[in-house]
């Protein structure tokens, strides 16, 4: 019966297979407990006790994913911040070098530099103003003991801004690219070390929040649908008794 209990509490936070591991291991180890200082002598009717003192899993999935959500909705916002700030880091440095190493466009190249570069300005200071906005709106929420319908459209906001701020860093490194690629093609340059490597740390951070915006979207759906599966049954029970 303990085995069943924890296969569908994990089930139901099976979004977030490291929270469903330590919260299984968690109620395992309580579950275990309670049978083992049980006075009953029915082993099965002990461990019937003890889940049945836990409630149903799917309302204790809820609880723990208030928590969860959050967590994770926080750790999205300061790492979009954390990658601008790289980002920022790499561009000053790849400036630097191009003026010691007097690295310059050909006429050719700077009427469509001039272009990219000021896409490239508005993109990547539309993402640091948005992605403050994130943080401080991520830094103003309290999660509540309870999953409530409200968390889940907070953290829906707050996932949304990190996005819009992330996306604007993505059109800012590809700005980035296209400008240092027009460098390496003025004059026949051979390929330098630091623009390129600069470029790979811009390409990594753009690539890394990315994937963790798309996971925050996809972990906040699925803690929304849980949320609704569990309040579908207290919405049928109280129209009955009507």
């Amino acid at each position: 019966m303990i085995a069943a209990y924890l296969a569908e509490l994990s089930g139901a936070l099976s979004f977030d297979r490291e929270l469903a591991r330590r919260v299984a291991r968690e109620v395992e180890d309580h579950l275990r407990e309670a049978v083992a200082t049980g006075s009953l002598e029915d082993r099965a009717e002990a461990e019937r006790r003890a889940v049945a003192s836990f409630g149903d899993p799917r309302a204790l999935a809820v609880q723990f994913a208030a928590v969860s959500l959050m967590r994770r909705t926080r750790r999205v916002g300061v790492a979009v911040v954390l990658a601008i700030v790289a980002v920022l880091a790499a561009m000053k440095v790849r400036v630097a070098w191009y003026a010691v190493a007097n690295w310059t466009l050909s006429e050719d190249a700077r009427r469509l530099a001039g272009a990219v570069l000021a896409i490239d300005r508005l993109a990547f200071w539309f993402s640091i103003i948005v992605g403050l906005i994130a943080l401080f709106y991520i830094g103003c929420r309290r999660g509540s003991a309870v999953l409530q319908a409200d968390d889940c459209r907070e953290s829906r906001r707050a996932v949304f801004l990190c996005a819009v701020a992330g996306f604007s860093l993505v059109v800012s490194v590809i700005s980035d690219g296209v400008l240092t690629a027009l460098q390496f093609a003025s004059e026949s340059r051979e390929a330098a070390a630091i623009p390129l490597l600069s470029m790979a740390v811009e390409i990594a951070c753009a690539g890394a929040v990315t994937v963790l915006i798309f996971d925050a979207i996809r972990r906040a759906a699925r803690t929304d649908a849980l949320l609704r599966t569990q309040a579908a049954p207290a919405r049928s029970s109280f129209s009955s008794s009507r």
